[in-house]
C-alpha cells in the first residue's frame, strides 16, 4: 500500500479526535496517562532465557544493562516484559531484587517498563517445562496453569495475593510504563472453559488497588480489550504480529484507533514483527524459508505513521517464543548479544534514524537455540 505519512493522516477526521491532548481527557483517578505516540519500545526476554522464570532465577544485572543499552542505541523509551507468579512463589525476596534491579537499570537508560503479571499463552508451569533450555521444549510459560485459570475461583486466591503485593509495592511506580494484568486470555470455547474470567477477576483487584501506573490487559484483537473496558481499563493494548500486508495491518490500527476514539482510551500496539504474505504461521500453517526470519523494515513505516505506542517483538535475537511458531522455525529478534544487528535496514526502520551506524551479522537460516 502507500503509506500514510504523519501529516496527512492527521488531516482524518478519526485520528484528529484520537490527537486530542492527552492532558485534557478525563483520568482514571491519578492514573498516568502518556502521548501513545511518544511511545516506541520492543519486547524483552534476555537472549539466555527462553520464559520468565528463567528470566528471573538467572536474572544478571550486566546483561540487563547492557541489553538495556542496546534499546537505546535505537531510540527505544519503553520495553515490554513479563513477571513470574510461579518465580514469586519461589523465591519472593530474590523476585523482588532482581525486579527492583531491573527497574533501576530501566530508569538509568530513560526506559520505563510494560510489566505484564500473567501469561495465558505457552506450557504447563511444571518444573520440566520452567527450567529446560532443550530447543525442542523451551518454550513461554502459562502463569498460571489451565488448571488454575480455566478452572474453579476458589483455585484464584493465590494469585490473587500476587496482584495484591504488586499492586501495594509498584502502583505508584514511575519506572513503570504501565501494568498489564494478563497477556492474551481466552474465551471459552465447545464447552471447554476460557481463562477471560480469572483475567477480570485479577484486573477487578488490580483496579481496587491502583495508584498511578494505568491498567491494561494483552489482547490477540481489540474485541478482547473491550470487554474489560466497563471494568476501568486505561490503555487498548493489541497485537497483530504477522499481518498478510501492510494494508491489513493498517486496517487493524483504524479499527483500533476507533475504539480508542469512542473510549477515550490510548491505543498501544505491543507486539508486531513482519509482513508475511502467505499467513501467519499459526494453526500448522506452513510458511516459506525466508519469512521465518525477521523483516521490521516491512511494518516499521506503517506502525510509525500512526499516534500509537509500539512494541516491536523482541529487542534480543531469540527462537520463537510458542510452541507453534518454534515448530515453524521462527526466529525473532534485532540485536545479537554482542550488539550486532541482524538488519542494519530493520534497525534503521525501526528506530527512525537512516544514518544509524550499528555492526550488522545476519540471522543463520538454520539457527536453533539460543542466540549466541
Amino acid at each position: 500500500m502507500k503509506l500514510i505519512n504523519r501529516a496527512r493522516y492527521t488531516a482524518l477526521s478519526l485520528v484528529s479526535a484520537c490527537l486530542i491532548n492527552i492532558s485534557a481527557l478525563p483520568l482514571h483517578g491519578a492514573v498516568r496517562r502518556d502521548d501513545p505516540a511518544s511511545i516506541r519500545g520492543a519486547i524483552y526476554i534476555p537472549a539466555g532465557a527462553y520464559n520468565a522464570p528463567q528470566l528471573w532465577k538467572n536474572f544478571s544485572l550486566k546483561e540487563t544493562r547492557r541489553d538495556f543499552g542496546y534499546a537505546r542505541e535505537i531510540h527505544l523509551n519503553a520495553l515490554r516484559m513479563w513477571a513470574s507468579y510461579e518465580y514469586w512463589g519461589m523465591e519472593p525476596a530474590k523476585f523482588q531484587r532482581e525486579f527492583d534491579q531491573m527497574l533501576d537499570a530501566a530508569h538509568d537508560n530513560g526506559i520505563r517498563i510494560l510489566i505484564s503479571l500473567f501469561e495465558n499463552d505457552g506450557v504447563e508451569p511444571t518444573p520440566g517445562n520452567m527450567w529446560t533450555t532443550d530447543p525442542k521444549r523451551a518454550f513461554a510459560i502459562q502463569s498460571p496453569g489451565r488448571k488454575i485459570a480455566a478452572g474453579d475461583p476458589s483455585q484464584w486466591e493465590h494469585p490473587r495475593k500476587f496482584v495484591e503485593w504488586f499492586m501495594k509495592q509498584y502502583g505508584n511506580d514511575d519506572r513503570l510504563l504501565a501494568i498489564e494484568v494478563m497477556n492474551e486470555p481466552t474465551i471459552g470455547r465447545n464447552g471447554k472453559p476460557g481463562t477471560v474470567p480469572f483475567a477480570m477477576s485479577m484486573f477487578k483487584t488490580a483496579k481496587s488497588l491502583q495508584g498511578t501506573v494505568p491498567l491494561t490487559v494483552g489482547s490477540a484483537r481489540v474485541n478482547l480489550a473491550r470487554k474489560f473496558i466497563p471494568l476501568g481499563l486505561d490503555i487498548i493494548n493489541f497485537h497483530d504480529n504477522y499481518p498478510v500486508s501492510t494494508q491489513a495491518l493498517a486496517d487493524a490500527i483504524r479499527n483500533a484507533l476507533a475504539a480508542g476514539q469512542k473510549t477515550g482510551l490510548p491505543v498501544w500496539l505491543t507486539e508486531w514483527q513482519r509482513v508475511r504474505q502467505g499467513g501467519s504461521g499459526w494453526g500448522g500453517q506452513r510458511i516459506t524459508q525466508q519469512e521465518r526470519l525477521t523483516d521490521y523494515a516491512s511494518l516499521a513505516p506503517t506502525v510509525h505513521s500512526y499516534p500509537i505506542g509500539s512494541f516491536f517483538w523482541s529487542l534480543m535475537i531469540k527462537p520463537a517464543y510458542l510452541p507453534a511458531q518454534r515448530k515453524n522455525g521462527t526466529i525473532n529478534g534485532l540485536f545479537w548479544p554482542d550488539g550486532a544487528v541482524d538488519s542494519l535496514k530493520d534497525a534503521r526502520a525501526i528506530s527512525g534514524d537512516p544514518n544509524l551506524q550499528l555492526r550488522q551479522r545476519q540471522i543463520p537460516p538454520d539457527i536453533t537455540g539460543v542466540a549466541k
